[in-house]
């Protein structure tokens, strides 16, 4: 496929929040011109795969889930003593592999001493998230599984239609877990269970579900 980043950026324009659009053949260097092109923009994620490239801009729908999530993740690691750091939607890609995306959320617990403090990360050296988030409302992440397992992200959670996933890497797939390699004591229902409490304010959500934490907690010692 042969267009440049103002190609894209004029099909990025025209596209409706929530939809998505894949385009084919297209090289290295285009996908990487229009991550630069379009900066930090908050309303899209790119995913490419070696040679496919999904761009799909977000919903508030979406941002709604979002914008919880991370209350749930740091009430987790507050009541469990682990320190973290959360990198958003950062873009990561593997250029020898030919894959990159950008989550919608994704955390560093093991490895959070590893990147700290760093402005770039080359994952050629750095070590990918310990935990990546996707939340699909009319869009699948079908395509991010194999990037992701080529990146070697240990934990994978997709949101789709009011249901969690978890997922844990087995060698080069993503395999379905009951409950999550990071939070022992913590399932997919749990998850959604208190996303649906986050309807009535992020406080209350935060606050019941520490509660239910410390008694997980509590339970194992």
């Amino acid at each position: 496929m042969i267009a440049t980043a103002t190609d894209y950026k004029a099909l990025i324009e025209t596209m409706p929040s929530g939809t998505v659009s894949i385009l084919s053949d297209v090289d290295w260097h285009e996908y990487e011109e229009l991550l630069e092109d379009i900066g930090e923009a908050t309303h899209l994620r790119l995913t490419y795969d070696n040679g496919r490239l999904q761009i799909m801009s977000l919903s508030p729908e979406h941002e709604g889930i979002a914008g919880l999530l991370p209350h749930l993740i740091l009430v987790l690691a507050e009541e469990l003593d682990l320190d973290f750091l959360g990198l958003g939607s950062t873009t990561f890609k593997q250029k020898l592999k030919g894959k990159g995306t950008e989550p919608d959320d994704c955390y560093y617990f093991k490895n959070f001493k590893k990147i700290a403090g760093k402005k770039r990360l080359d994952l050629s050296v750095d070590p990918p998230p310990d935990l990546a988030i996707e939340i699909d409302i009319s869009n699948s992440s079908r395509m991010k599984f194999p990037v992701y397992a080529a990146m070697g992200v240990p934990e994978f959670w997709v949101h789709d239609s009011d249901e969690m996933r978890f997922y844990a890497l087995d060698f080069d797939r993503y395999v379905e877990i009951t409950h999550s390699e990071l939070f022992p004591f913590l399932t997919p229902q749990t998850v959604v269970f208190f996303l649906r409490k986050g309807e009535e304010g992020a406080v209350a959500m935060a606050r019941e579900f520490r509660k239910w934490v410390k008694a997980q907690v509590g339970k194992q010692q």
